[in-house]
């Protein structure tokens, strides 16, 4: 099968077309034939050689921690009725999507509903999951303000739209007019250009004083505090 695989730390460079047995799937596993391979920020930063948390993958390696596809073949113990669904899930070991072929557990497959594209499902697999789990943790009501940082981002984005969907008012928080504008697209209430003196101020002035009830911090750093 055709691979892709970081032979180094680096930039985009270091990720070279190659050829590689095709895998199989172990008990408990199918192999998903690879429509779309998610890539995440921190896939990006371990790639550089630079970890936000997890081990650093030993070059060469197939990077790629998420497919989403067709069901190619299933390991012992796997149902019949996985074979040839479409699914997303995350591949075994968070590597080896970007291939022709992937292998992940049945436990982590997740059917993609009809109307749900392959790539959009991929491109949803980490960032909404995150997404729901910090909606749901943070419980959310009608008439609040939430303010999302980092709002045009892979998560951000999301709670934007998760926030106004639960009847949340939102302030969306930015480094850049094009990144601002995606963010009012959204449903945004207000938007905040972060990279600008004063910035908090103006959180102040868009909710009437009240402030912000909810807070998702996606950038940290000076921006966080």
């Amino acid at each position: 099968m055709r691979v892709v695989q970081v032979t180094r730390f680096g930039g985009p460079e270091v990720m070279e077309p190659g050829e590689a047995p095709d895998p199989a799937a172990g008990p408990g596993q199918v192999v998903v034939e690879v429509e779309a391979a998610e890539i995440n920020f921190v896939e990006t930063q371990l790639r550089r050689g630079i970890t936000p948390g997890p081990a650093l993958p030993e070059p060469p390696y197939f990077p790629g921690g998420g497919v989403s596809g067709r069901v190619a073949s299933l390991g012992a113990g796997v149902a019949a009725g996985w074979l040839d669904r479409r699914v997303v899930a995350r591949t075994v070991g968070l590597r080896g999507g970007n291939a022709e072929l992937a292998v992940a557990a049945v436990a982590d497959l997740v059917p993609v509903p009809d109307g749900v594209g392959l790539p959009e499902a991929a491109a949803l697999l980490h960032d909404g999951s995150t997404a729901v789990g910090l909606m749901d943790n943070a419980g959310v009501r009608p008439g609040e303000w939430v303010l999302v940082e980092a709002a045009a981002g892979g998560l951000g984005s999301l709670l934007v739209q998760l926030a106004r969907a639960a009847g949340a008012q939102v302030v969306a928080a930015a480094g850049s007019a094009p990144k601002l504008a995606v963010a009012r697209e959204l449903g945004a209430e207000a938007v905040v250009d972060y990279s600008r003196p004063g910035w908090t101020k103006s959180i102040w002035e868009a909710t009437g004083g009240r402030g912000a009830d909810v807070v998702f911090d996606g950038a940290g750093g000076w921006v966080g505090r």
